[in-house]
Protein backbone atom coordinates (compact mmCIF):
# COMPACT_ATOMS: atom_id res chain seq x y z
CA UNK A 1 0.00 0.00 0.00
CA UNK A 2 1.39 3.04 -0.86
CA UNK A 3 2.09 6.04 1.72
CA UNK A 4 0.78 9.32 0.78
CA UNK A 5 1.35 13.24 2.41
CA UNK A 6 -0.99 16.37 1.15
CA UNK A 7 0.77 18.97 0.63
CA UNK A 8 -1.87 21.50 -0.18
CA UNK A 9 -2.49 24.66 1.81
CA UNK A 10 -6.59 24.45 0.12
CA UNK A 11 -8.30 21.98 2.89
CA UNK A 12 -10.80 21.39 0.09
CA UNK A 13 -8.21 20.35 -2.38
CA UNK A 14 -6.51 18.01 0.29
CA UNK A 15 -9.87 16.47 1.46
CA UNK A 16 -10.94 15.83 -2.24
CA UNK A 17 -7.06 14.53 -3.17
CA UNK A 18 -7.26 12.03 -0.16
CA UNK A 19 -10.51 10.96 -0.70
CA UNK A 20 -10.07 10.38 -4.47
CA UNK A 21 -6.39 8.62 -3.21
CA UNK A 22 -8.28 6.50 -0.60
CA UNK A 23 -10.83 5.23 -2.55
CA UNK A 24 -9.61 4.60 -6.02
CA UNK A 25 -5.99 3.64 -5.09
CA UNK A 26 -6.07 2.05 -1.85
CA UNK A 27 -3.44 4.48 -0.95
CA UNK A 28 -2.66 5.60 2.93
CA UNK A 29 -3.05 9.17 3.51
CA UNK A 30 0.07 9.72 6.38
CA UNK A 31 -0.35 13.99 6.73
CA UNK A 32 -1.73 16.55 5.69
CA UNK A 33 0.25 20.13 5.64
CA UNK A 34 -0.73 23.28 4.68
CA UNK A 35 3.04 25.27 4.85
CA UNK A 36 6.45 23.70 4.09
CA UNK A 37 7.04 23.88 7.74
CA UNK A 38 4.30 21.90 9.02
CA UNK A 39 5.49 19.56 5.28
CA UNK A 40 8.89 18.85 6.58
CA UNK A 41 8.28 18.27 9.93
CA UNK A 42 5.20 15.40 8.84
CA UNK A 43 7.65 14.36 6.30
CA UNK A 44 10.53 13.29 8.38
CA UNK A 45 7.75 12.07 11.01
CA UNK A 46 5.98 10.07 8.54
CA UNK A 47 8.42 8.75 6.08
CA UNK A 48 5.96 8.80 3.08
CA UNK A 49 6.54 7.58 -0.22
CA UNK A 50 5.00 10.16 -2.19
CA UNK A 51 4.86 13.42 -1.15
CA UNK A 52 2.22 15.58 -3.31
CA UNK A 53 3.60 18.98 -3.20
CA UNK A 54 1.58 21.81 -4.34
CA UNK A 55 3.79 24.34 -6.27
CA UNK A 56 2.20 27.19 -4.51
CA UNK A 57 2.23 26.10 -0.75
CA UNK A 58 3.29 28.71 1.57
CA UNK A 59 6.34 28.95 4.17
CA UNK A 60 9.87 28.32 3.83
CA UNK A 61 12.09 27.47 1.56
CA UNK A 62 10.56 29.44 -1.14
CA UNK A 63 13.45 27.96 -3.60
CA UNK A 64 14.96 24.76 -3.83
CA UNK A 65 11.82 23.10 -1.97
CA UNK A 66 12.35 19.78 -4.23
CA UNK A 67 15.90 19.14 -2.66
CA UNK A 68 14.57 20.59 0.94
CA UNK A 69 11.93 17.75 0.66
CA UNK A 70 14.08 14.92 -0.65
CA UNK A 71 16.44 15.77 2.19
CA UNK A 72 14.02 14.71 4.71
CA UNK A 73 12.23 12.01 2.80
CA UNK A 74 15.05 10.24 0.30
CA UNK A 75 13.40 7.22 -1.39
CA UNK A 76 10.13 9.30 -1.50
CA UNK A 77 8.64 10.29 -5.51
CA UNK A 78 7.74 14.04 -5.66
CA UNK A 79 5.25 15.23 -7.04
CA UNK A 80 4.18 18.58 -8.00
CA UNK A 81 0.64 19.52 -8.34
CA UNK A 82 -0.23 23.02 -8.94
CA UNK A 83 -3.87 24.48 -10.95
CA UNK A 84 -0.89 26.74 -12.80
CA UNK A 85 0.47 24.49 -16.09
CA UNK A 86 3.13 27.03 -16.39
CA UNK A 87 4.61 25.69 -13.27
CA UNK A 88 5.59 22.55 -15.34
CA UNK A 89 8.67 24.08 -16.46
CA UNK A 90 9.92 25.37 -12.96
CA UNK A 91 9.46 21.80 -11.46
CA UNK A 92 12.85 19.89 -13.26
CA UNK A 93 13.47 17.85 -10.19
CA UNK A 94 9.95 16.56 -9.49
CA UNK A 95 9.26 13.11 -10.46
CA UNK A 96 6.25 14.07 -11.87
CA UNK A 97 3.75 17.25 -12.49
CA UNK A 98 0.05 17.63 -12.13
CA UNK A 99 -2.47 20.23 -13.06
CA UNK A 100 -4.98 20.13 -10.40
CA UNK A 101 -8.03 20.37 -13.35
CA UNK A 102 -6.31 17.16 -14.46
CA UNK A 103 -9.13 14.28 -14.89
CA UNK A 104 -9.19 12.13 -11.58
CA UNK A 105 -8.03 9.07 -14.18
CA UNK A 106 -4.72 11.39 -14.64
CA UNK A 107 -3.98 11.68 -11.26
CA UNK A 108 -4.32 7.79 -10.44
CA UNK A 109 -2.08 7.07 -13.36
CA UNK A 110 0.70 9.46 -12.52
CA UNK A 111 0.42 7.85 -8.76
CA UNK A 112 0.56 4.07 -9.86
CA UNK A 113 3.85 4.97 -12.03
CA UNK A 114 7.03 3.38 -10.59
CA UNK A 115 9.51 5.96 -11.62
Amino acid sequence: MIRILLADDNKDSRSALALLLETRLGATIVGEASTMESLLEQAAATRPDVVLLDWGLPGKPESDRIVVVRSVTPGARVIVISARPESASQVIDADAFVNKFDSPEHVLAVLKRKE
